[in-house]
């Protein structure tokens, strides 16, 4: 092993003076959360959504991608950026031929062992965490037995608490809610808030013929079940509304489109490197919830809702309120139900949304995201940074220390009901690394490269 500078620059080591909560990292949904499926549901759940070492199967027909290594060619993307890592390293690690062990080693293992998690939040600058799953955000929303997804979810959700007792104070849970069902949605959300959990799921897409802006029944849908209890049962509960975005097609093979995200995916580059799909899926996805939260009426029919949009970045959020205030007033008599705030003042006082640690935009507009910023890893996944990136973008872009307080984690607890707790006060300047790990270097030197193919006086700021 040699020693890698990866924290220390120019002689000053990273430190800070307040707790930053995560509001959006992930695990990497392992086999130990299908062993809490209740026996009389076990037959059930395996024709729903089941995953062990052998693969991952929706609805007991169709293979889907789990998060097992031997689905993706180099290393797992979903497990890849942990303490000490970049964006540079990351991709340099995708060109370079891995060995089975050194795709081991770059697998953070605190994507499923939380001790190891909290190991890895002491090298990021982490406090605390909201633990969220991984590619069941993709698969659950299309089973198709109620029961099945209820089972699965309570399996789900029983596992997360446990998994997060290990670090008490640290790691928190979000539960999975079964959305086939508003009633069966409703019960575990529920029995979930009954145990402590502050945050509730939901993807924002058309699965299965039921897109969450279904609030009352309509002539054109009059057999389609709404969401009216669901959004009720968040109110009565105190829960917190998680929508989480995701850049997947469905499941399995659709005749219809069912995520704003998929024009991308049947048009665009495709799954190959799908650039087009990982950067705009989310903000898709994100973009089109808010909107008609937004024009609706939604948050004054539900005044005592609490939202948290996860993982759609946060930088086109100003723009979208100020445009959607303009037509809230234009499509007054338009909107189905009454509402007496802009959307802006309405999201304001019940939402937050997420942003990521290079979203230098966030920063400099941080008068308008102060008090609905909360900060995300999305680690371990291929995009995610640290808690010492973050503030750092944020002190160069002049972010007040009182600000960088609450976008770093005062706004989430706030929103969650969670007390703050620090832990970490300081980076280690050093990570011990092994000889073939990319060195800081020769990576500037090859990113000076990918860069600049043709050199940089071939290229032409603009």
């Amino acid at each position: 092993m040699e020693s890698y500078l990866s924290f220390e620059e120019d002689g000053v080591t990273h430190k800070k003076s307040f707790p930053v909560f995560d509001c959006d990292a992930h695990i990497n949904d392992p086999f130990e959360i299908w062993d809490y499926v209740e026996p009389e549901y076990r037959d059930l759940v395996k024709r729903s959504y089941w995953k062990d070492a052998k693969h991952a199967v929706l609805n007991g027909r169709t293979e889907v991608i789990g998060g097992a290594n031997s689905e993706f060619p180099t290393f797992n993307p979903i497990c890849i950026a942990g303490p000490g890592f970049n964006k540079k390293i990351i991709r340099k690690l995708g060109q370079m031929p891995l060995t089975p062990e050194q795709a081991d080693y770059v697998e953070h293992k605190g994507a499923k062992d939380p001790r190891a998690r909290v190991k890895e939040m002491d090298l990021m600058g982490i406090d605390q965490v909201l633990v969220i799953p991984t590619m069941m955000v993709a698969h659950l929303p299309f089973v198709e037995s109620i029961e099945g997804a209820a089972a699965f979810c309570r399996a789900y959700n029983n596992w997360s608490l446990d998994w997060c007792k290990q670090a008490p104070g640290r790691l928190y849970a979000a539960a999975a809610l079964p959305v086939q069902s508003p009633g069966a949605a409703a019960e575990e959300i529920k029995r979930a808030s009954k145990l402590g959990i502050k945050v509730g799921l939901i993807r924002p897409i058309d699965a299965r013929g039921s897109y969450p802006n279904r609030l009352v029944r309509t002539a054109d849908a009059a057999s389609v079940a709404t969401y009216d209890l669901v959004f009720r049962t968040f109110q009565e509960t105190g829960m917190v509304l998680g929508m989480h975005a995701f850049p997947t097609p469905p499941s399995e093979p659709s005749a219809t489109m069912v995520t704003p995200g998929e024009m991308l995916m049947r048009a665009g580059e495709g799954a190959v490197r799908a650039p087009d799909t990982q950067t705009m899926s989310f903000i898709y996805e994100g973009m089109t919830w808010l909107a008609q939260v937004f024009l609706s009426g939604f948050l004054d029919r539900y005044p005592k809702l609490k939202m948290a949009i996860f993982e759609c970045n946060a930088t086109w959020l100003p723009p979208l309120l100020d445009h959607c205030d303009r037509l809230f007033k234009l499509y007054r008599q338009e909107r189905l139900f009454p509402a007496k705030r802009l959307p802006s003042e309405a999201f304001e006082e019940q939402c937050v949304i997420s942003f990521e640690s290079d979203e230098t935009p966030v920063f400099r507009q941080w008068d308008r995201f102060q008090k609905v910023g909360i900060w995300a890893s999305d680690a371990y996944h291929h995009d995610a940074a640290d808690a010492w990136s973050g503030i750092k973008e944020m002190e160069e872009a002049g972010v007040p220390l009182a600000v960088q307080k609450r976008l770093m984690g005062e706004n989430a607890c706030r929103m969650y009901g969670i007390e703050q707790k620090l832990f970490v006060t300081e980076a280690p300047s050093v990570i011990e690394r092994p000889a073939w790990f990319p060195k800081s270097e020769d990576l500037e030197q090859w990113w000076e490269r990918e860069a600049y193919p043709r050199g940089r006086h071939h290229h032409v700021k603009r």
